[in-house]
């Protein structure tokens, strides 16, 4: 593949992945709005991006270009069906989130091309970070629950279901990854 075509298709995918994300969340609280802010999927669609270069910089890139666009297609999704098209307020009041995806897509891209540059069994890898990632994300969920001070970063209101279904996938990812090296 080109690379003006990989970049392409990362955007396409990145965009789709956002639009897809805001659509499943909706404008309520419960379940979807859960789902809807799941980290773990916005840190694999950089990782992913990255996956398709071997070069750590191309990583990056592509990882950053995955992250925003899918960013750009959640936000356009919620500025017209929550906020009626103020997609600058949505802008502003998410910034957060936008800051952290300028620093998170190019590290898990970049990770991405690290890891398909130098895994001897790239399945293998894939499969435990993902499964990892599935794991970590619901610690680091009931931590911002119980340490002081770190309740105002978790403000949504959560359900446990999903966190609990999330662990259990990557605890099975983790599970597959362990028996292929057997």
């Amino acid at each position: 593949m080109t690379p003006l075509r990989r970049l392409l298709a990362v955007i396409g995918a990145g965009l789709l992945f956002g639009v897809l994300a805001a659509l499943v969340k909706g404008h309520h609280d419960g379940v979807r709005d859960t789902i809807g802010n799941l980290s773990t999927p916005w840190l694999l669609i950089a990782f992913a991006a990255g996956l398709h270069v071997r070069s750590l910089p191309r990583g990056a890139a592509l990882g950053l270009a995955a992250t925003l666009t899918a960013l750009l297609g959640f936000y356009v999704v919620v500025a017209v069906t929550a906020d009626d098209g103020h997609l600058a307020h949505v802008l502003r009041e998410n910034r957060r989130w936008l800051f952290s995806g300028l620093l998170s897509g190019p590290v898990l891209g970049a990770f991405g091309a690290w890891l398909n540059r130098r895994a001897g069994d790239l399945r293998f890898a894939v499969t435990a970070v993902v499964g990892l990632l599935l794991v970590l994300e619901p610690i680091v969920i009931v931590s911002a629950r119980v340490v002081p001070g770190w309740r105002e970063v978790i403000h949504w209101h959560l359900s446990p279901g999903v966190y609990a279904a999330e662990a259990a996938l990557g605890l099975f990812m983790l599970v597959l990854a362990w028996r292929r090296t057997r």
